[in-house]
């Protein structure tokens, strides 16, 4: 363990150096370009058709294609319904939206059975879709939007139509059911047949299958993604028809920005030209913006995807979603994992702000709202990060209403809304949106300032200290990320007497003052979960300084590979241990003649880099000081707890009767071999063996088309029988911990809260990664109570799949369909494969 963690700390040196190579120029001088300008607004994310009703005679257009009872159909939402909720939307201090692509779709696709609701699935890029109204409506918003001082940021896509055509087992088929036209109405994209030969020599398609392998370039750029017809971004007849469609809605409507959809999947030579050619977007307006959906996950402690978004404006965009960011803001805030990983993705940002503006975000659209299984604190602590960093924060509609549905609809007849209306101005979370963004508005640092990292933990949830400072200000921040208080003292800059005054408590906090004790050292006790911005205080306070003296024996970064026991002296009359900043592993001794002792069980403590810290109180409480914090690293030898074979092509569900989906990337990627559980002090490393590991569509964990929801169960506590979401429940059993781990995403819950349909208390999200075609997840010792020995213990490992954009398990139906499994009901176990491993 010590050379991987030694490996990590010189990565993270190593690619901090050459981002402070990479620019002299302080960022505050940079930002300061956009006074005034969109690093100053707050934007509000609207999916049309799940908003707001305003004119229920366009719901239904083909008797086909709307249902609000089902979510793959129209729901109702409209312009209309967007123009009469401005006040609502303007109350909480949005300054715009961004709307998904408002455009003539493909109503039903038979083949997929799903619908264009979404607006993704262009029709006509000039036209507005019957469902969503008519021009003379979307006029009629922005208009409405720039009286009231607002911005309109229209979704846009270049990278292909709805789905028309297909190749299937090498030959062309046309898409003669879909609803309401078999091929887009607007030229030259209706010339989509191959088979006819002056069609195909037009090229204004790539005509190629689907990706299954999204890490070739190749097939990124050329072949279609998920079925959707992938244009020629090459043609120059398209590049000129895609400009002119857009800046139709520039000119017609005044629309004063685009978000660009898979804007990766296109050549970056195209941008250059649509957006900077002589007719090019910005030639229409200066003061537009563009930023670009480049979905790349960012491993931790690496910058290689910020780089490779970072690239996209030197090709004409000038503003990008910050991806990397929400990953690592939903690993760290909602995860539980280290926030040194939050600290090093927002020192990459200083340097990446440099060269254009970021979006930042916590969810949206396409994946599974932040806020789904935790409580609505955790996902405060997450926005009033995001509302106080440099960047333009996009608020995803239904997060003020604490929806956890990814496309659940605000209006009581539309799908997910279960019969109700989700306008409440009167939220707890719609008024701490507007605090925060009031906060926001009234503090540069937030929006300009540079972010200075002064503490960070290493090994999980906990303290995230760093200051931002712009040429007006400086705000010195403090988060706890983890689930009890934390305890620190830590060196700063400061000078002795500096007065650090609480201005801003996201979700509680430290409410009185924090004074910088002598050498610069700032003393900490932080609660649970909370996020607190201090600004500098112009007066200085006295500085007390304290005579007791206190003294350890261990040394910093000592090995700890066995019980130690640590030896120490002191004058006080009372001494405080606490391990890794934790107030509640305080241990209180009384010493004896002026020495003390205590010991480190590295079997109680993940492996790794720990922190001790001693607080000796003197006479009186006047007299306390602190050791600095020590360093000390815990290895241990891995311990085989349990190993099993499981038997191949079982993967057929308990009724023997299961199918794969149809489509292609789907192998057999829910077979499991084998599996293992191991130990390393009180952490748990659960290995999976499937027998096929595919990426096709490139998750940053390693594989997919299979999720593991994993159950732990400790004899000694009562737990629950029931599986959350699995149609299955035991008798005679029962789990105290589920882990849910996919290719993209991990979650550990707790029995407490779940029932069959919902997962129980999130506790953290386990590390998932793949190694010699084993899938490995590493549990916490901290999340299974730290036990000194898992004899007993039951780990019982089911596989099935995960819709990620619905953010539900994939369903289950009589006949399989492209990404619906088959040869069962609804109601069966959804349960692929399983095995089960007794833990000695």
């Amino acid at each position: 363990m010590a050379k991987g963690f030694g490996y990590r700390k010189l990565l993270v040196l190593l690619s901090t150096l050459l981002l402070l190579l990479s620019s002299v120029v302080a960022l505050s001088d940079v930002l300061t370009q956009y006074k005034g300008g969109w690093a100053d607004k707050v934007l509000y994310m609207i999916m049309i058709d799940r908003f707001n009703d305003g004119d229920p005679s366009n719901n239904n257009q083909a008797n086909v294609e709307y249902d609000p009872r089902d979510g793959a159909k129209y729901s109702g939402g409209d312009l209309k319904g967007i123009t009469d909720k401005i006040t609502y939307i303007r109350g909480m201090g949005i300054d715009g939206i961004w709307i998904t692509p408002p455009v003539a779709n493909q109503w039903w696709d038979p083949w997929v059975n799903y619908g264009g609701y979404h607006g993704y699935w262009a029709r006509d890029f000039k036209k507005v879709d019957e469902h969503f109204g008519t021009l003379a409506d979307y006029k009629a918003l922005a208009d409405a939007l720039h009286n009231n001082g607002m911005k309109l940021i229209q979704d846009i896509v270049v990278n292909h139509v709805g789905n028309y055509f297909r190749f299937r087992n090498g030959k062309f088929e046309l898409n003669t059911g879909s609803i309401p036209t078999s091929a887009p109405t607007q030229y030259p994209f209706n010339l989509n047949n191959y088979n006819d030969p002056a069609q195909k020599e037009k090229a204004i398609y790539h005509w190629t299958p689907d990706i299954t392998n999204y890490s070739d370039p190749n097939q990124k750029l050329n072949y279609q993604m998920s079925g959707l017809d992938d244009l020629n971004t090459e043609n120059p007849e398209v590049v000129e028809a895609l400009i002119d469609a857009y800046s139709y809605w520039i000119k017609e409507v005044g629309v004063d920005g685009f978000r660009v959809d898979t804007a990766m999947y296109v050549p970056k030579e195209f941008f250059d030209k649509f957006f900077k050619g002589e007719k090019g977007i910005f030639s229409l307006r200066k003061d537009f913006i563009a930023f670009g959906e480049t979905w790349l996950s960012g491993k931790p402690l690496e910058y290689t995807s910020d780089m490779e978004i970072a690239s996209y404006f030197d090709h004409g965009f000038n503003s990008m979603l910050d991806f990397t960011l929400m990953e690592e803001i939903r690993r760290v805030i909602k995860g539980g994992q280290p926030t040194e990983f939050l600290a090093y993705r927002m020192k990459v940002r200083n340097e990446i702000l440099k060269k254009g503006l970021l979006v930042t975000f916590i969810d949206n659209h396409d994946m599974e709202r932040f806020g789904k299984g935790v409580t609505p604190n955790i996902t405060m602590q997450a926005l009033g990060f995001l509302l106080t960093l440099p960047g333009m924060p996009v608020i995803y509609y239904g997060t003020e209403q604490y929806f956890e549905e990814t496309r659940a609809s605000m209006f009581k007849g539309g799908w997910g809304s279960f019969g109700e209306d989700h306008f409440n101005t009167n939220s707890d979370m719609y008024r701490f949106i507007r605090e925060a963004i009031e906060f926001r508005k009234a503090h540069p640092a937030t929006r300009y300032g540079e972010v200075n990292i002064l503490l960070s933990e290493v090994r999980g949830a906990g303290l995230l200290v760093y200051t931002l400072k712009s040429s007006e200000e400086e705000l010195f921040i403090i988060m706890n990320t983890a689930n009890d208080a934390r305890i620190s003292n830590f060196k700063t800059s400061y000078e002795p007497g500096t007065t650090l005054e609480p201005i801003y408590n996201a979700t509680g906090g430290i409410s009185s003052p924090i004074v910088v004790k002598e050498n610069g050292y700032i003393t900490v006790r932080i609660p649970a979960r909370t996020f607190t911005v201090f600004a500098i205080s112009k007066d200085k306070s006295e500085v007390y300084k304290p005579t007791t003296k206190v003294s350890v024996s261990i040394k910093p970064n000592e090995k700890v590979t066995a019980l130690k026991e640590i030896l120490g002296e002191t004058d006080a009359r009372t001494v405080y241990v606490y391990f890794d900043r934790k107030a509640e592993s305080e241990q209180k001794i009384e010493p004896k003649n002026g020495k003390f002792s205590f010991v480190i069980d590295p079997f109680k403590l993940d492996p790794g880099e720990h922190v001790l810290l001693v607080r000796a109180v003197g006479k009186n409480v006047r007299d306390t000081v602190y050791t600095e914090e020590i360093k000390f690293i815990v290895e241990l030898e891995k311990k085989l707890l349990a190993e099993a074979k499981d038997p191949a092509d079982d993967d057929i569900g308990p009724s023997g009767t299961y199918i794969y989906p149809t489509d292609a990337t789907f192998k057999r990627q829910m077979d499991i071999l084998e599996a293992k559980v191991e130990s390393i002090g009180s952490t748990l490393v659960i290995s999976v063996k499937p027998r096929d590991l595919t990426k096709s569509w490139g998750p940053p964990n390693g594989f997919d088309h299979v999720t593991y929801q994993i159950f732990i169960d400790d004899p000694s506590r009562k737990g629950t029988g029931v599986l959350p979401l699995q149609n299955y429940a035991f008798d005679n059993w029962d789990w105290d911990w589920e882990v849910f781990a996919t290719g993209w995403s991990s979650a550990i819950y707790t029995a407490q809260g779940s029932t069959k349909d919902k997962f129980g208390t999130q506790l953290g999200s386990p590390e998932v990664f793949v190694e010699d075609g084993w899938v490995k997840i590493i549990v916490k010792g901290d999340w299974v109570g730290n036990p000194s020995s898992f004899s007993g213990w039951t780990v019982y490992v089911t596989s099935w799949d995960y819709d990620g954009i619905e953010s539900k398990f994939r369903p289950l139906q009589q006949e399989p369909k492209a990404y619906i499994m088959g040869g069962g009901n609804p109601t069966d176990p959804l349960i692929m494969d399983d095995v089960w491993l007794e833990l000695e």
